[in-house]
């Protein structure tokens, strides 16, 4: 049978008594609780002093090397006992004595009372194995009648383990009677029993009913219901004086009993191990009757045998124990990187068949166990819809309420094979437990509840699997150690044996778990420490014991044979596909129109993760930033910190910084996990002017793993205002689980935000999408693959584009005069965006020919670091997107072309370089803006300096010289006045982004009303 491990159950019970003591008396099936009792008014065996042994003690048990009539096993005998762990004793017994009174005759003794029930706790460790012999049948036939007796006329001989010997005394005249021994047999149990022993005497049919203590550390019980008998000689007025039962343990195949696996040493007061191979006895009375037997009677402790200084005794050998574990994973798919119904199996080999002449040993019991799945074998967040988890309360590991874990919570089931129960016997469910905690590594985020059940034999032996998650890599650990010897503080698991414990998790779409990324082999590793090194100092899975041996390891590979969806597998990470996709939409494609606008980036199964985006929005694609606060670092960090629970309810950014959603499709398989997040704008990131954060709280199901957080650098092309998205490295493991991203989609839907482009044209997103590569864990490792997708609106046609430029001069207006010259550009709200702007100049302005000399390198310009002697001017942008105008200098800067580029340096909340590129036509000077973003603006101001540095030199006189108050007549006005009078036009051409074309001639109104020295000095600058 299974022997699972005992925790103390009141007080003293905690801790047993020695293999070698434990001659186990009826069957039971072992698995061992603690035995709670306050005193009873009376009480018909002992009590005895356990460091104090006799030959005639109330109570005793132990296992023997043999057990002649006399002298018989006992603490008189220390020669006799058997020591060695995990052996199979040819003898082992349990003896009690009833408590006696003076008889009716001068020196007689007679019990004082009539035995009515006994029950004797094994210790944890000892195991009864009703099925190394033949069982007797006693179902009556037909089924009607009454059950038959265990006897040799309805039991076979070969179905006997054991003895009975019994004294009884006639209570009216102190006479002693001896019974000659009867046999026990190893019977059928019945529903709800895992073992049941019988025997007839005396015509009376007494049965010891084996249980386990699975409430507690798994220890083996019997109880035996006795009889009031009548004897030859004795009548009805006999009473139960002794009896000894002798079982022997090497009956049928030779492994009928077999002692503890430990080697903890002898039961010398005050030590840890004290207790811990000790047996107890409870008993009640037909004259002290205890309605809540056994609950309630004081029960009475035999320990190791130990007589000093004469001898001490304990279990020894524990070096030669064998413990050779195998593993085996079969995961259930031939795809890599696809749901995994995973079965593993663990075995361990158990020795059988053997001749009463062999003193071999069976193996070690397993104290803990660990369990690492392949790497990349990781938690698939597809199993989480619709998952709940089991409490530890409705799991009830510690009690005998029924489990009541919902069955959304189960994920798998669980055969176990025990030498003490027929294979097949032990199955049941495997359960999410309730998560305790955030730390993946820590073993309390992922945790398994195993229930073993069978209702046949009585049995729910109930386990809990630490879950440890790398939070790196997602490999999967998981380790079986609950429990603890009694009260001594050696954790482990219960002190029963198995030859396989196989968990097979559910498959289909949602499988908890995702079969590796590669061909293999891939392999589990288990490591396990058995029971035979356990000391009380060292800790599990740590070298220990008397032979100082690591822990045992073992593993097994597989191999898988194809991709999702076919074609063969990668023999490495390097060679897995990586075609990602991108996508971008407007809800509302009208040009120019407010709208929501999305992008998709995704990846199919058996593809390389997805590790990182750098991509470039549709060019005129924009938002509003007026308005919108941002989110504070502190914020930021605080979400990262946070719990997902927490997060989704109240989010750290503020509200007035939120300017979208995400929505992310997470697992493999043809149902993956859906999980919302929220974008919000933040400031500079990464080099930046600007950055949006997605927030996504990562709950999924039962598990609450924090909030993952998305730092998104939004970089604005100086020259044509696109937006080029770069995100930080994309974790494709968070919380401990395989996060297997499948899509990503970024809506931003905030009311007026996301603004359209004004041109109709075929444009697109592009960029690239990164991959986890040969690592995923290092960026160096990472592939990297261009993408693109088309993108288009509508309706350009119906916008307008007839937008007005002032233009306007001052300062000195005489010839070689430096005037300054400022020009107004101001669109028509609703119309499309200037896409190319050319001004031509009159005849009368040209070029400054010692200033073109200062001009700014491009290296210095994109340093910022132009001399200050390149500034010619100053240029201002105003744009309903923004909270604050654009401003900044005016530079000369070099240039591919004959005369040097005219560069507005404009800066804010986004840094814009409008470049105007200078030249000459008809001997006019021209400059030609080329590339104009695509992007509002109600107003743009440049202004050109004049004086001294003035970039502008006048070829004439600008202003007549008989202007306001001359008081020279018109009429006799010279050809060079009607010219300086004559209007000064510049040719202006404009194309709007939707292709419209305006053309104007645009007046340059002059300042000829002020003094040269006034507009020297009010405009010089």
């Amino acid at each position: 049978m299974n022997h699972w491990r005992r925790e103390s159950d009141q007080g003293k019970r905690g801790l047993g008594s020695h293999a070698g003591r434990i001659a186990i008396a009826a069957s039971v099936m072992a698995l061992a609780g603690s035995i709670a009792a306050p005193l009873s008014s009376a009480q018909i065996i002992g009590p005895q002093d356990p460091n104090d042994p006799k030959v005639d003690s109330p109570w005793q048990a132990g296992t023997c090397k043999a057990d002649p009539p006399l002298p018989q096993c006992s603490v008189a005998t220390p020669e006799l006992f058997y020591e060695e762990a995990a052996g199979h004793p040819p003898k082992g017994f349990t003896q009690f004595i009833i408590n006696s009174e003076a008889g009716p005759a001068p020196g007689t003794e007679v019990p004082i009372g009539d035995l009515k029930t006994v029950r004797v706790d094994l210790p944890a460790g000892l195991t009864v194995n009703p099925q190394a012999t033949p069982q007797c049948d006693l179902t009556p036939e037909p089924p009607s009648e009454t059950e038959k007796s265990p006897d040799s006329t309805t039991c076979p001989a070969d179905t006997q383990v054991g003895v009975s010997e019994v004294t009884a005394v006639h209570t009216d005249t102190g006479v002693s009677v001896v019974v000659p021994p009867v046999p026990v047999y190893n019977l059928v149990p019945k529903h709800g029993e895992p073992a049941r022993f019988g025997l007839s005497i005396a015509g009376s049919d007494v049965f010891l009913e084996a249980d386990v203590a699975w409430e507690s550390d798994y220890h083996e019980y019997f109880t035996i219901h006795v009889h009031k008998i009548a004897l030859p000689g004795l009548g009805e007025k006999a009473r139960v004086a002794k009896n000894r039962l002798v079982f022997d343990g090497m009956s049928g195949e030779g492994t009928y009993i077999t002692t503890p696996t430990t080697c903890l040493g002898p039961a010398a007061p005050e030590t840890p191990f004290e207790h811990v191979y000790s047996t107890y006895l409870r008993a009640d009375s037909f004259q002290e009757e205890n309605p809540t037997f056994p609950d309630g009677s004081e029960f009475i402790e035999s320990k190791i045998p130990r007589m000093p200084p004469t001898f001490e005794t304990s279990p020894k050998d524990c070096p030669d124990i064998p413990f050779e574990p195998s593993i085996g994973t079969e995961p259930n798919t031939a795809q890599t990187d696809s749901p995994s119904g995973a079965t593993v199996t663990v075995n361990l080999p158990e020795i059988k068949n053997l001749t009463k002449d062999e003193q071999s040993k069976s193996t070690s019991h397993v104290r803990s166990a660990r369990v690492t799945l392949p790497l990349g074998m990781g938690l698939n967040p597809s199993a989480a819809t619709g998952l709940v988890a089991c409490t530890d309360a409705q799991f009830g590991k510690g009690t005998r309420a029924p489990v009541a874990c919902p069955e959304a919570s189960r994920v798998g089931t669980v055969e176990v094979d025990t030498p003490p129960l027929p294979d097949g016997s032990l199955t049941g469910p495997v359960y999410v437990g309730q998560q305790l905690s955030r730390d993946p590594a820590s073993g309390e985020a992922y945790r398994i509840f195993v229930d073993v059940e069978s209702s046949r034999y009585d049995i729910s032996a109930r386990l809990l699997g630490k879950v440890r998650a790398d939070p790196q890599t997602a490999q999967l650990t998981t380790t079986f150690d609950d429990g603890a010897l009694g009260s001594v503080p050696i954790p482990g698991l219960p002190q029963v044996p198995f030859e396989a414990f196989k968990v097979t998790f559910n498959g289909g779409p949602k499988a908890p778990l995702t079969s590796p990324p590669t061909c293999g082999p891939n392999t589990t590793a288990t490591q396990m420490t058995p029971w035979s090194s356990a000391l009380g100092t060292v800790p599990v899975g740590e070298p220990g014991g008397p032979s100082g041996d690591p822990p045992a390891t073992a593993s097994g590979d597989f191999e898988l044979t194809n991709l999702p969806g076919g074609g063969a597998c990668p023999k490495t990470l390097a060679e897995r596909p990586f075609a990602p996709s991108v996508a971008a939409k407007t809800a509302n494609p009208q040009a120019g129109a407010f709208s929501e606008f999305s992008l998709e980036i995704g990846r199919q199964d058996g593809e390389q993760e997805l590790k990182g985006a750098a991509l470039d929005l549709p060019p005129g694609v924009t938002a509003k930033l007026a308005g919108v606060t941002y989110c504070p670092e502190a914020a930021i960090a605080a979400a990262a910190a946070n719990s997902g629970a927490s997060e989704a309810a109240t989010p750290s950014c503020p509200a007035s910084s939120l300017i979208g959603s995400a929505s992310v499709l997470s697992g493999t398989g043809p149902a993956p996990l859906s999980i919302a997040g929220k974008a919000f704008l933040a400031g500079p990131f990464d080099g930046a002017p600007l950055s949006m954060v997605v927030v996504t709280p990562a709950t999924a199901g039962p598990f609450d793993l924090g909030a993952v957080v998305v730092r998104v650098a939004l970089f604005v092309d100086p020259e044509t205002a696109r937006i080029r998205a770069t995100t930080n490295s994309i974790p494709h493991v968070y919380g401990g689980a395989l996060l297997d991203i499948r899509s990503v989609v970024v809506r931003t839907d905030r009311p007026e935000f996301s603004l359209n482009p004004t041109n109709c044209s075929q444009l697109a997103v592009g960029g690239a999408l990164k991959g986890g590569g040969a690592n995923p864990l290092d960026p160096a490792a990472f592939s990297s693959v261009p993408v693109s997708a088309p993108f288009q609106v509508s309706g350009c046609e119906k916008l307008g584009f007839k937008p007005r430029l002032s233009l306007s001069l001052a300062g000195p207006m005489r010839r070689a005069g430096n005037p300054r010259l400022r020009a107004v550009f101001v669109p028509r709200p609703g119309d499309a965006n200037p896409a190319r702007v050319a001004v031509t100049l009159p005849h009368a302005l040209f070029l400054d020919q010692a200033s073109i000399s200062q001009v700014c390198t491009r290296v210095q310009f994109a340093a910022k670091a132009c001399p200050a002697k390149s500034i010619y001017g100053y240029a201002q942008a105003y744009s309903p997107l923004l909270d604050a105008p654009l401003k900044g200098p005016v530079y000369l800067r070099s240039s591919d072309n004959l005369l040097p580029d005219l560069v507005s340096a404009l800066r804010g909340q986004v840094d814009i370089t409008l470049v105007g590129r200078t030249d000459t036509v008809r001997e006019r000077i021209r400059n030609t803006f080329d590339v104009i973003p695509d992007v509002p603006v109600s107003k743009f101001i440049l202004t050109l300096r004049g004086g001294k540095r003035g970039l502008l030199e006048n070829s004439r006189d600008l202003c007549p010289r008989g202007g306001k108050g001359s008081t020279k007549p018109k009429a006799n006005l010279s050809r060079g006045s009607r010219q300086r009078k004559k209007s000064l036009r510049a040719i202006v051409r404009m194309k709007g982004q939707n292709g419209k074309k305006a053309k104007a001639r645009v007046k340059l109104r002059r300042s000829c009303g002020q003094s040269n020295r006034k507009a020297k000095r009010g405009h010089q600058n």
